[in-house]
């Protein structure tokens, strides 16, 4: 496949452009000018001027209005598509600014104060303002929506106690406070894909334990813990690693399997019955000799024959299967300066259909395994550079992989290819369209349109 640009490159500021939830604009930001265009005639819908440069921005979830925000100064705006000389303003007072986000129900907005401490709930109908206080600010999971936006779970620590407190976002009442006295600490929280599961973990390595809440039954359906893996056989339990904490966890697009990540480079995979692991990946530093079923491709460069001295500008760079085995794969850099930083998993995503589970940790920063979990197989992508960024197609099985370089890497299940990018931008990350067939293609400062040529 190649890349064919729609529009010509625009800059932008840090990556602040994205497609509306039904495609049908493009939201584009460049100094304190945010500029909406149609997708389909590329002519511009609205544009509107912010009073400071533009540091983030979001759709709403009915794609008629779009805030942005300067997240340092804690100011905050919200324009109208369909009645341009309407605006919210809002400015974030002492507690100031960490993050800002919409509600499902395009009336409100969360912000997140600096501290993390404490969530607003902002109303764009009467200019009120609700707070959550106490917000448990030394986990990252702290708060999280349900998938259709009816209820947001918050993990709230008060007089040393912790609970998950449920509220409903039509009226922002609390519906339900789960206390979790089955574990010692409450690290994060995952909604499932079907809002009726809300999964709950604590992390510590000899306390570690997820539960998982159904909101239909009003309790706790299952339960894994680490520790105690009855799935494993004595006579497989040597050949397994155990899984050591829990550092976060990722659900299927269906709700079927529960990606459980480890301290130690172990992913487990648990079904949705028993919730016991049916699966699990240890990322080993070796392609061993017996290893031949699972596909590697290896990035090579190919110099210009003409040239006497090898350089970027005469090289052509290609992913290539290799055969050959044992294989090892590279170790990164250890950051001297940050003693206290652990390694971790820092990009699992599934694909759209569910099947395809693709990892990369920070030990093997230019390395990507793209896991078969029906056919328990695995890809090997081993790159030359550090991975920054991937991203799953919305609707086919295809997968594009970013390096921070002029090539753009993508996969599917039949072959890997490298393709330059227009103009040699340094691709960073892209954003996909609803249909699958066009995205944004992010650079520094800059972006460009971009369509597959040949349709799957």
């Amino acid at each position: 496949m190649s890349l064919k640009i729609e529009e010509k490159i625009l800059r932008v500021n840090n990556q602040l452009c994205y497609f509306s939830t039904n495609g049908k604009y493009l939201a584009i930001a460049f100094q304190a000018n945010l500029i909406v265009k149609n997708v389909k005639t590329w002519n511009t819908v609205q544009s509107f001027i912010f009073s400071d440069i533009i540091e983030y921005i979001e759709w709403a979830p009915n794609n008629e209005y779009i805030l942005c925000a300067n997240i340092k100064k804690a100011l905050v705006q919200v324009y109208s598509l369909n009645y341009p000389q309407w605006k919210y303003k809002l400015i974030e007072g002492s507690a100031g600014l960490a993050s800002i986000t919409w509600s499902s129900n395009n009336k409100h907005l969360l912000t997140l104060s600096e501290l993390n401490i404490q969530v607003s709930i902002w109303s764009l109908e009467d200019n009120s303002v609700l707070h959550i206080p106490n917000l448990k600010s030394s986990v990252f999971n702290k708060l999280m929506f349900s998938p259709n936006g009816d209820r947001l779970a918050v993990i709230i620590t008060d007089n040393g106690h912790e609970t998950v407190d449920i509220y409903k976002t039509f009226n922002w009442k609390i519906s339900r406070k789960l206390i979790c006295e089955r574990l010692n600490s409450i690290s994060g929280i995952s909604w499932s894909p079907d809002n009726d599961l809300l999964c709950i973990w604590c992390s510590l390595s000899n306390e570690s334990k997820l539960i998982i809440y159904s909101t239909l039954k009003e309790k706790n359906i299952g339960v894994f813990s680490p520790l105690k893996n009855k799935n494993i056989s004595d006579v497989e339990h040597d050949k397994v690693r155990e899984l050591k904490g829990i550092e976060n966890v990722k659900w299927s697009a269906s709700g079927q399997l529960l990606a459980v990540i480890g301290f130690n480079e172990v992913i487990v995979v648990l079904n949705h019955v028993t919730w016991d692991p049916i699966l699990q990946l240890y990322l080993e530093p070796v392609i061993s000799e017996n290893n031949y079923l699972n596909k590697v491709y290896k990035e090579c460069v190919i110099h210009s024959k003409n040239s006497v001295k090898p350089s970027i500008l005469n090289s052509k760079h290609t992913l290539e299967e290799e055969s050959g085995r044992p294989l090892n794969i590279k170790i990164g850099r250890i950051d001297n300066n940050n003693k206290f930083s652990i390694a971790k998993i820092d990009i699992l995503e599934y694909s759209s259909c569910g099947r395809y589970l693709a990892i990369k940790h920070q030990l093997y920063p230019s390395t990507l395994w793209i896991w078969d979990l029906v056919a328990d197989y695995i890809d090997y992508l081993l790159l030359q550079n550090t991975i920054t960024a991937i991203k799953w197609n919305p609707i086919h099985i295809h997968l594009l992989v970013f390096c921070e370089c002029a090539y753009i890497f993508e996969w599917t299940p039949d072959k890997a290819l490298c393709i330059p990018t227009p103009n040699n931008i340094t691709a960073l990350n892209a954003h996909w369209h609803p249909n699958g067939k066009t995205f944004i293609l992010y650079g520094y400062n800059k972006v460009a349109v971009c369509q597959m040529e040949n349709k799957f």
